[in-house]
Formats: structure tokens, sequence, C-alpha cells
């Protein structure tokens, strides 16, 4: 058995630490910042983990070479400790094979390809005394942390407050709070744990989906040295807005050939075509009527469905993720919305800020934001182009203006620029609340005068921090109070 100094031990120990913290916290950069002894301003994520790999392997290579590392060596609370401090070594070795890979599997589409590096890490396992099926479960979880951490911050970029708070809400969604618990207990198995997406429209809620939805746990098959399936199967969507009510039943389940007019063959619906590794994202969820919602609430709760005109039971097995930019809350008032079906729905409950309160905590955003909308364009845009087109923004467009189709609006914005020098916001978009502070001759209580400015406000603003300075109201009551 290898014996530790105290300093050894306290160094892995704040490894194995590090390797269950949220990558995009505050918390995880002090850890970094500690362990480095440097301030947390001086590197950013990547020059940080370049340097603890660096010290990792010196002091793994001082207990042996790194290539004759056992795990058998250490008992008791220590061996797993070193177990995390060693896979926190490789998972970070092969970050960028992985990150490779994932874009590579993006391109090939539907069909699962083999993993290049496969025998590389199998053997890397199997030498440290991990049997086979430790290591495919360690391999999976490799690949499902690297999706998770890619596609998060791939597609929810920026840097104001509510962007770094919705991308560790996301990492949480994925791997729990506690990954301690996700390692043990939920890995594979996070089915019964349902997202409700809310945000105004435009704000990227469909993005936030499929960070989600791509970053699911699938198996690694050591046979044939690949997942069991990609990732771009795993994800699923539906828009329930573009079909009409006749035929939404039969895109949400599916149908038998003959069913009805028009069903010339049989159709896989969504639940159909989710695999057990994956998850249905369905958008707009507001707009559905309430038989639909009970047939949906059944595979929700039941998780079994029937296609239309048929009698054979079909399982789902995959996570639902819904979203609506519609006040979920005044629809379960007005009895448009089933209340058993939210409680199903919100197992996790996500709001996306919009870009006004996005540009309000932090101005500099839109910088950001037009250097990543012009690189789907130009690969590489040039800062001074992206500078131009921000100066044409902050000259042409009201200061205060609270973007309604927000970044939707600011895609189109930028193209518009591009073709004529200028914005010229559209008469539609309503250039003040859409809900005005009114009491007319009603008599309301002091509670409901709250709840009235606070709504009117948030309208206005787009945002509970802006409500709680303005009304003086703590957030958390601003909020109760717009939701209410």
């Amino acid at each position: 058995m290898n014996k530790l100094s105290a300093e050894q031990r306290h160094f892995f120990q704040q490894i194995a630490d590090m390797a269950f913290i949220n990558p995009f916290s505050e918390q995880r950069k002090q850890a970094d910042c500690r362990l480095l002894a440097i301030q947390p301003e001086k590197l950013t994520l990547e020059q940080r983990i370049q340097q603890i790999q660096q010290r990792l392997s010196e002091q793994l290579t001082r207990l042996q070479p790194l290539d004759e590392f056992k795990v058998e060596r250490y008992a008791g609370k220590l061996r797993r400790v070193m177990e995390f401090a060693w896979l926190f070594y490789q998972f970070h070795e092969f970050q960028n094979p992985f990150f490779q890979f994932i874009e590579q599997q993006q391109q090939a589409g539907d069909t699962p390809i083999a993993l290049p590096f496969a025998k590389q890490l199998l053997g890397r396992f199997a030498a440290a005394g991990f049997d086979q099926a430790a290591s495919e479960k360690y391999i999976g979880l490799f690949y499902q942390l690297h999706r998770g951490f890619y596609f998060i911050n791939s597609m929810v970029s920026g840097h104001s407050l509510a962007i770094i708070e919705l991308r560790m809400h996301l990492w949480n969604n994925i791997f729990t709070f506690n990954p301690h618990w996700y390692l043990d207990y939920l890995c594979g198995r996070m089915e019964e744990f349902s997202t409700l997406l809310l945000g105004p429209t435009g704000c990227g809620k469909s993005l936030v989906a499929r960070a989600i939805g791509c970053s699911g746990f699938i198996p690694f098959d050591a046979k044939r040295l690949r997942f069991q399936e990609s990732f771009t199967r795993s994800f699923q969507s539906i828009n329930l807005a573009q079909f009409p009510s006749s035929l939404l039943e039969a895109e949400l389940f599916g149908h038998k050939k003959g069913a009805f007019t028009g069903a010339i063959e049989n159709h896989d619906g969504l639940f159909a075509r989710c695999s057990p590794y994956g998850a249905v994202f369905i958008d707009e969820i507001g707009d559905i009527d309430i038989p639909t919602q009970v047939k949906l609430l059944n595979v929700v709760q039941d998780r079994v469905f029937y296609p239309v005109g048929s009698h054979e039971k079909q399982r789902f097995a995959g996570r639902v993720i819904s979203a609506t930019n519609r006040d979920i809350g005044q629809l379960r008032q007005q009895g448009l919305f089933r209340d058993d079906l939210f409680y199903r729905l919100c197992s996790d409950v996500i709001e996306v800020p919009g870009l006004q309160q996005r540009l309000e905590q932090n101005p500099d955003e839109i910088s950001h934001l037009i250097g990543g909308l012009l690189a789907r364009v130009i690969s590489e845009p040039d800062q001074r182009l992206v500078q131009r087109i921000e100066d044409r923004i902050r000259s042409t467009i009201p200061a205060g203006y609270h973007w309604p189709g927000n970044v939707r609006e600011l895609e189109q914005c930028i193209r518009q620029i591009c073709l004529t020098g200028t914005y010229r916001i559209s008469p539609a978009s309503p250039q003040t609340p859409t809900t005005a502070f009114q009491i007319d001759r009603e008599e309301v209580s002091a509670r409901q005068l709250q709840q009235r400015y606070c709504r009117y406000l948030y309208d206005k603003h787009g945002s509970y921090e802006a409500v709680a300075r303005i009304s003086g109201l703590d957030r958390r009551t601003a909020k109760k109070y717009i939701q209410e």
C-alpha cells in the first residue's frame, strides 16, 4: 500500500473535491485559485486546467510512473480520493479529443461512429485496475460531461449575471446539484426529471433545450468501441404552434395507416422517435388544448401511449423538456392549463432571461452577442466589424429600448444593418408595456395594487431585478407578486 504525507493527502483531496464542483460556478474558480495560489482574475479556465494538470501529473509521478498507477495500492477513504484524482487527470487529458469527437459525431448525424481513442482509453483504465463495467461507465460519463460542457458553453453565451446563473442551472439540471448522488444513484436514470423552460419569445429557449437534450448519458459499448447511439438522435423536438389541433395528436403519438383521411402509411410520433437515452422537447406547450393536455399527462405520468388508430401500447423512456413564452400561472388560473400536467412538467423550472435583462446587467453583452451571431455567417468576424455594427446599433436604437423580439430580433437587426446601414424598429414592436398600470373605477386591495404595479414594471423592464429596484421590494417578493 502506498503511504502519503499529510501535504499529499490534502492536495489529492482538493483535486477529488474539484471533480464534483459545477465548472460554471464561482465556487469552482475559487477552488482552482486556492490550489494554484493565484488571484481569480489572473487566468482563464483553460489556463487554470493546464496548470492543474501539470501539478497533478507531477504529484502522481512522485508516487509511481503514471502508466503504473493502480487503484488497489490505496485503501479505505484514500482509495476513493486517489481514484477520483486519477479520473480527473484522465478526463482532462482526453478533453480536446472528446470535443473533436463530438463535432465529428455531429457531422455524422444519427449513425454512431467509433470512438477513435477508445482502445487507448480502455487500456489506461485496465492498467489502473478498473474492471470492464467500471471502465464502460466512466467512459460514458466522460463523454456526457464533455458534451454537457460543450453544449452549455456553445449554446448559452454571454457574461451577464443572468447568463452565468443560467449556465450553472443547466449543469445542475443535467448532473444534479450533488454530483455524488448522480454518480452513485442517478447516472442514466434521469428520465423522471422533467424540465419546464419559461421566458419571452426569441430569448433562446430552444437552444437551452438542445443543450440539455444532447447531454444525456449514453452507454459505451467496449466490444464495438462506440457509444450505443448518436446524441443527435437522442434529442427530438416539436413546436406545437406549427400544427393544427386536428393533426397535433398524430404528431405527438404517431398514427397507424388508415387511422384517418390522409393517413396513407404508419407514422412514428415524437414519443416513438425518442430513444431511452434521449429527451423530447415540446415547445409552445402553453398553446395546447385541454383534451391533448390530458393525453400528454398520461404519457408523462404512466410512460405509455397509443398511436392514433391503434390499441398497441408503446413505452416512452426519455426525458421531457417543455417550454412556453406565456404566463403559465395565469393560464392555470384561467383553467387553460391543467394543474396536474404542470406538476408533472416542473421537476425543474428554468427561466431564460430576455435580452433587455441581460443588457441591463451588462451593457457590454451586446458586443459579445454581435460577435457570436456574426460567427454564423463569418467564421472569424473581425473585431472592427463587430465594433462598427455595435456603434450603428447604439446610434440608431433609442436608449432603454426593451428588445421585444430578444436575441432573435437582435439577429435581424444585425442583418438589416449589414444590408442597409440602419435598423428600423418594426411598428408592430411595442414601445411601451402591453399591460398598462390601470385601476379604473374598481376597488382593489393594497396587495392587488402592488401586484399590478409589479406586473406593470416587469412588462416595461423585463427583469425581476429592475422591478425590485424601482418598487423597493425584495426580489423574491416582487417575483411572487408578478407570478400571482
